[in-house]
Parts: C-alpha cells; structure tokens; sequence
C-alpha cells in the first residue's frame, strides 16, 4: 500500500512540475538566429545583448578578415615578446578578427555605442571571449573595449579572442569554424569568419 502511495504521489509532483514548467517557459522568445557572410556590411539596427536600451541602431560591423594564431605568433607580429604576462597561463592561441565598426545614423555620440566585450566567437558546441590584453596591444590608440563614434564615420579593429585548448583544441576550431555575435535579441545575428 505504501508503495503504490509513493508511486502515485511522484506521478503527481512530476505532473505538477511538468505544468509548472510548461507555464513558466510558454511566453518566452527565443531569438531569431541570422549568419550573414564575411564581407558584408551588417547593420546592428535594435538588436541588443542584454536589454533594448542599449540602442545601437544605426551602427554596422563587416568582418573583414579572421586569423587564428600562436601566442607567440601574436606577441611576435606585434613585437611585445616582452608582454607575455598579459596573456595569462591558459591561452595558447589568439583568435584575430579584424572588422570595421561604423555608425551610420546613430545620434547618441557619447551616450550609447558598441560594447565589445558583449562579442563573441560562437562555434557549435564552444564560445571564444574577447581578450583585453590582446585588444589594448592589437588597438594601442584604443582607450578601452566602450566606445561611441560620431555619425558617418567607421573605424577599422582588430578583436583577439583567447582560445585556451583544455577548453576547445587548435583542430576542433578548424573544423568548426567559430562566427563573431553582434547580438542576441530579438535576432541573435552572427557574422561568418571565411
């Protein structure tokens, strides 16, 4: 007797449960996913990372070109051997993405503009994060990852992503080549690396 009371009384926490969780998640919008190819110019429009007044409707990004190299290829090719600290212990390779950035028609010079420690390197099963040490040496003119630009102007960058392989391996990311997020809601709209 016992028995079939405890059966009974789990069908009906897991029924409870299952209509618990079938109204909590009914009314949520999940984001609309758009690729466009290297090369184009993509405007960001009201897309945003984490709320829909971050407004950087009016600004564009085109991925130009995307490299994947060694730390020491990176420190190499910007002659700061020296700075290797920078780089913590775990990061083997730097993922260089170089991309214009450009507003358009924004009128909010100063107030809003592009976040870019919102962007990320998606790959199908692995996130690549923006690398702060590499940015301050690949963008030396840059003061920081925040900024605005004034309309009608577009600025080149380079964007280094750290790539540590006890995460994700060299291979791996070859074979599934990462896309740069330029947001998340409502269209999460990625932008392809080759």
């Amino acid at each position: 007797m016992k028995k079939i009371l405890l059966i009974s009384l789990n069908i009906i926490l897991i029924l409870v449960w299952g209509v618990r969780f079938y109204l909590v998640n009914q009314d949520i919008d999940i984001p609309i996913v758009q690729v466009f190819p290297k090369g184009i110019e993509v405007p960001v429009e009201k897309d945003f990372f984490i709320n829909s007044d971050e407004d950087m409707d009016g600004y564009t990004i085109t991925v130009l070109d995307a490299e994947l190299l060694s730390v020491e290829d990176f420190l190499k090719h910007y002659n700061v051997m020296e700075q290797a600290e920078l780089l913590g212990n775990f990061t083997d390779y730097i993922y260089m993405v170089r991309v214009t950035i450009g507003n358009q028609n924004n009128p909010f010079v100063n107030e809003k503009g592009i976040n870019l420690n919102a962007y990320y390197l998606k790959g199908t099963d692995y996130i690549l994060s923006l690398e702060d040490g590499c940015y301050q040496l690949a963008n030396p003119d840059m003061p920081g990852t925040s900024f605005s630009l004034r309309q009608g102007t577009s600025m080149e960058l380079i964007l280094p992503f750290s790539v540590m392989s006890y995460q994700t391996s060299r291979k791996h990311i070859l074979d599934d080549p990462p896309k740069l997020q330029i947001s998340l809601y409502p269209h999460q709209k990625l932008i392809e690396l080759y």
